[in-house]
């Protein structure tokens, strides 16, 4: 297992794909903070400033930033014929399985700090954080655990589908689709309890009417399993964060562990009995 993760270590240092990504994200969270920086210096009160409110805007795409790089570093695996010659050399395939995963979320795991270390540029405008030390850690290890979880979820198609076209548009798909899922839900529970009927204009004054049932809002059973969905999808989880709406932690910390393990167990699964042409 050492052996197989120093080798996959050797060759992401290597590997103009990861240094792309990591500077993709470098890129676009500097760019992203400049951005809500000016914002904020023209339509932000001293008292709206703040930097967590954009911080974690790097978890809301550390997903689509492993699924390329996972896909191009571990589908040259097949190419190049090397996953057959380190089963000829003796290794395990449980052990192929979990370097590659290891290596992957090395990889996204250093992607994501530099993000969040190029979202310190925000300081001089937005100032520092004002939530507390505690929730800042449980934001950070929610966003690290649901990198593990993606990490899992690419490594498995990375892993079990040879054909590197396909694998690189499915895995690309699975997060988005991931994503989509999330945001659907989200929506659907911010869907307000009551609307109202009329809203008129009257002397140049806003005149709202009775307020009606929304017909939207979900209440009951049924909130509480969208609720749970959306923290346990790994998208769902990061994109709570990137919003500040976290009011599960543990809910999430468990359901990305939960995800990683079963997925994990199920790649190996399905890898050791799976034909290396």
């Amino acid at each position: 297992m050492n052996r197989l993760f120093g080798a996959n270590l050797t060759r992401l240092w290597k590997n103009k794909c990861f240094w792309l990504c990591v500077g993709g994200m470098f890129v676009y969270i500097v760019v992203y903070m400049v951005s809500r920086c000016q914002t904020a210096l023209v339509d932000m009160t001293d008292g709206e400033k703040n930097l967590e409110k954009y911080y974690f805007q790097s978890a809301s795409v550390i997903g689509l930033f492993c699924a390329v790089f996972s896909t191009i570093f571990l589908s040259r695996e097949y190419s190049d014929g090397t996953v057959r010659n380190k089963v000829v050399a003796g290794h395990t395939r449980k052990n192929i399985y979990l370097s590659h995963l290891a290596v992957t979320f090395l990889a996204s795991l250093l992607m994501l700090l530099v993000g969040m270390a190029a979202a310190l540029v925000g300081i001089p405008v937005l100032g520092v954080w004002k939530m507390g030390t505690g929730w800042l850690f449980m934001y950070l290890l929610i966003t690290v655990m649901a990198t593990l979880a993606f990490c899992a979820i690419d490594t498995m198609l990375n892993i079990l589908i040879q054909n590197r076209a396909f694998c690189a548009v499915l895995t690309i798909l699975v997060f988005f689709a991931l994503l989509f899922a999330a945001g659907k839900l989200e929506e659907r529970l911010s869907a307000p309890e009551t609307v109202f009927q009329n809203i008129l204009v009257v002397d140049g004054e806003v005149v709202f009417g009775d307020p009606i049932p929304n017909p939207r809002y979900v209440d009951g059973g049924k909130r509480d399993i969208m609720d749970f969905a959306v923290d346990f999808l790994p998208a769902g989880q990061v994109c709570r964060v990137a919003n500040l709406k976290v009011a599960a932690p543990v809910r999430m910390l468990v359901s990305s562990l939960f995800l990683t393990v079963f997925l994990t167990r199920f790649g190996i699964y399905l890898f050791e009995r799976k034909d290396l042409r």
